[in-house]
């Protein structure tokens, strides 16, 4: 770390530092009586604020597995230094979890359940409208299709996002969305294993929050379902079912869900991070695409 940034910190949160030690993209802090985690962000302004605002509504609703941010002397929840601004917040001390292990998944779905109960009511004025997403799903999966169209051998993924986009407009999923809407649900974007820790008492928190927005809570679980459990619709259920233990979903809630996980999301990820070489070994045959539709439809 730098002499100007260190003493700037030093300077904006009345902290003297021991010693700083970068871990990929934050910087850990050692006072003399803490540990803190600095992180550097290259959004907007505005949308730092409403992360930091997000971790505060979390704070302020007991949720006690994500981090707490430090404000500045003034009282501000983010710095900024040479047009970069920087959260403080405490160091979670731990390992990242692995989700093969099936008590570190349990542990997984139970915290996302447990997260999800509270995840609601954020003041809908404080948020940017790039992190307003309730209405974008429609786009998402209409791009998923673009992509594949461009690949001869993925049609069936294409027709498969056809199919998806008309469940996206049936009335219940509809009045999921609207439901979600009116809560003012929040998600974190990008639940899994590289952003959860688990502390030594077995306890996971939620790290990094970059991706979080007002979104449908159907996005965080179809997410981890979809990095854990790929084209494997019985598997999904069974750990559907375990979420249900501790956040009960509506009919309209599960029929949203149904949409989500429907859409190849796994061979899209793949091909925009390594193109279609990488994405080879996530892409289904006809026949094991519609044994999954099969099993997800059971979810209905």
């Amino acid at each position: 770390m730098g002499m100007s940034i260190r003493s700037r910190v030093e300077q904006r949160y009345g902290i003297k530092i021991r010693e700083t030690h970068q871990i990929q993209d934050v910087y850990r802090i050692r006072t003399t009586d803490a540990i803190y985690c600095l992180k550097s962000y290259v959004f907007p302004e505005e949308e730092v604020r409403f992360i930091t605002r997000i971790l505060s509504c979390l704070d302020e609703y007991g949720f006690t597995r994500s981090q707490k941010v430090y404000p500045t002397l003034e009282q501000s929840a983010y710095m900024t230094h040479d047009g970069i601004s920087y959260t403080l917040t405490n160091w979670v001390d731990g390992q990242r979890p692995g989700f093969t292990r099936k008590m570190d998944l349990k542990n997984g779905i139970r915290t996302l359940a447990k997260f999800h109960s509270i995840a609601e009511g954020f003041p809908t004025a404080e948020a940017p409208v790039a992190r307003i997403q309730y209405s974008g799903l429609n786009h998402e999966v209409s791009e998923y299709k673009q992509l594949l169209s461009q690949h001869k051998n993925l049609g069936h993924l294409a027709a498969l996002c056809e199919e998806v986009l008309d469940y996206l407009h049936q009335p219940k999923v509809l009045e999921a969305i609207d439901t979600e809407h009116k809560a003012s649900a929040f998600v974190h974007g990008d639940y899994n294993y590289p952003n959860l820790i688990k502390d030594k008492r077995q306890k996971l928190h939620l790290i990094d929050f970059d991706n979080s927005s007002l979104h449908t809570r159907m996005k965080d679980l179809s997410h981890i379902l979809h990095r854990n459990f790929v084209w494997n619709g019985t598997e999904m259920l069974r750990w559907i079912d375990y979420y249900q233990r501790y956040r009960q979903l509506s009919s309209s809630d599960i029929n949203l869900l149904h949409a989500l996980l429907s859409a190849p999301y796994h061979v899209v990820r793949n091909i925009r991070i390594g193109g279609i070489r990488l994405a080879k070994r996530v892409i289904p045959t006809l026949a094991h695409m519609n044994k999954y539709q099969r099993e997800l439809r059971a979810l209905l």
